[in-house]
């Protein structure tokens, strides 16, 4: 099994390990395609200049449109190389990676990392063909390549040696067609599916949707679409809340119907609510005053899809199953754990009597409930409205974050899906 790699921006002190690995002329032929005959090379940029460079300088550096640098790091965050990715303006885009940490060779990091690109060059760049520029003396690297499909095109003459000999490279290339044929894991974001996340408090239903994102190469969306309400409401992130909050049970809907104040009404219990019970001020009534309930699903509904026709995105609660258009597909996750295993963590997380956190989880579980039901109309536990429902009791956020991505992606997803990983309790 190929190890996890994760790709981010480029340090400062990513840079000054860069400099410190091309020091080493058996670390520094390893930079596929950038290998001088004398002084290490570093196409991009002087590790060493650009240590000390200006934040403009820097921003001219690594926010190019045309050359994509990133880091190379595992899950752990620890920085183990860099991989670039150029744009050529013929429909094309060059590859090269180095990794830096020597006791990391030969461990599939290489692979890793080439594989990632590849999705992102086809997928997210939609360009034609990748191709590399490697000395031919770096065996390893043309291995690594001729075995993930990439074919000799032509040899160039990279510089002469100090006792005249040229250093040759070859350049290698594979187009997205060949790719897709062998298996490439890259996929099209205008057909991918969406998919949408939901849970309740203590799931970590936000933590799993995150960690999917970066495992499926998709955009995580969660408060955007808050942002968006806000926006078309004409409303502040606190006035949204609270009108949410308003809607959360009956009993609060009556007492605000009889003009009861909002200190008293809002103070009728201690546990949890929808929002903050700050939020529970005249927000809530003034924001009702100016919008309906059938205004505020009319623009959710709208700024949801908004989001699906962008594409390739894990959209995390505000109920956005119900709003997903019936020409997209889409794969809805429900995050399911007891009521117990949720408010155990709780109280760890935050240093809470067992009890206390016991009392607050199913006042949570209670309101939420209630505001799905009154504001939306729905049920937020009725499974069959989800495709997938995975039982976090016994998994980690990183289990069950895989276990999900490997059905999102599945090539199969334009069948019906059924629900997988069934929860041992009931889902509240």
């Amino acid at each position: 099994m190929l190890p996890e790699i994760e790709l981010r921006n480029v340090s400062r002190e990513d840079v000054d390990r860069v400099a410190w690995w091309l020091e080493d002329k058996e670390l520094s032929s390893r930079w596929f395609g950038h290998y001088g005959c004398g002084e290490p090379i570093h196409r991009g940029y002087d590790p060493l200049h650009t240590l000390e460079s200006s934040e403009a300088e820097w921003d001219r550096v690594f926010r190019d449109p045309h050359r994509f640098i990133y880091s190379i790091s595992t899950p752990i965050d620890e920085h183990i190389g860099e991989c670039q990715l150029v744009l050529d303006g013929e429909g094309g885009a060059e590859l090269s990676l180095l990794i830096g940490r020597k006791d990391n060779w030969h461990h599939g990091y290489g692979t890793t990392t080439v594989l990632v690109m590849l999705d992102k060059i086809f997928g997210e760049f939609r360009v034609e063909r990748a191709w590399v520029n490697v000395p031919e003396d770096n065996a390893p690297a043309l291995g690594l390549f001729e075995k993930l499909g990439f074919v000799h095109q032509e040899t160039r003459e990279l510089c002469k040696r100090s006792d005249g000999s040229s250093l040759k490279a070859s350049i290698l290339a594979i187009h997205a067609r060949s790719y897709a044929k062998r298996g490439g894991r890259f996929r099209d974001p205008r057909t991918a599916p969406v998919l949408t996340i939901h849970g309740l408090q203590g799931s970590g239903s936000g933590a799993i949707g995150r960690r999917v994102a970066q495992l499926t190469g998709r955009r995580f969306v969660d408060d955007e679409i808050g942002e968006r309400v806000c926006q078309r409401l004409r409303c502040t992130p606190g006035e949204l809340q609270a009108f949410e909050s308003s809607h959360r049970s009956f009993w609060f809907r009556w007492l605000k119907a009889m003009s009861v104040s909002a200190e008293w009404s809002g103070a009728y219990d201690s546990g949890y609510h929808w929002v903050s019970t700050d939020a529970l001020s005249e927000d809530c009534y003034a924001l009702e005053d100016r919008i309906s309930k059938k205004q505020y699903v009319e623009v959710l509904g709208s700024a949801i899809r908004k989001f699906v026709a962008e594409g390739d995105v894990v959209l995390h609660a505000h109920a956005s199953h119900l709003f997903i258009p019936a020409s997209a597909k889409s794969v809805n996750v429900f995050v399911s754990g007891s009521r117990e295993g949720r408010s155990r963590r709780l109280a760890i997380e935050q240093g809470l009597d067992e009890e206390e956190a016991a009392k607050w989880m199913a006042q949570a579980d209670r309101e939420l409930e209630s505001v799905f039901k009154n504001l939306l109309g729905f049920d937020l536990l009725d499974k069959d409205r989800y495709d997938l429902v995975v039982n976090v009791e016994r998994l980690s956020i990183d289990e069950a974050a895989h276990i999900i991505a490997g059905v999102v992606d599945a090539p199969d997803t334009e069948t019906e899906l059924t629900p997988l990983l069934q929860p041992t309790a009931p889902l509240s």
